[in-house]
């Protein structure tokens, strides 16, 4: 099991209120939507071999997605 599981928190809200209106509490509070300028930002501050290796990573998340998605579809 990945280390990353030992230090997850749980959120105590999580807990007390029903799904729905914890989603969209949390949604209205930390909307899960990048900040455009934000990420320009940090892509400015990268190196050219950074900025390639960010590129590489994110074209194998989409194909990971991709297939996630195809794979879901295909069992429904």
């Amino acid at each position: 099991m990945s280390r990353y599981f030992h230090d997850v928190a749980i959120d105590p809200l999580a807990l007390l209120l029903p799904t729905a209106i914890y989603v969209k509490l949390v949604e209205k509070l930390h909307p899960h939507e990048p900040v455009r300028a934000a990420v320009e930002q940090a892509m400015r501050s990268l190196s050219t071999e950074e900025k390639a290796a960010v590129v590489a990573r994110a074209r194998l998340l989409g194909e990971y997605a991709k297939l996630a998605e195809e794979t879901a579809l295909a069992e429904a």
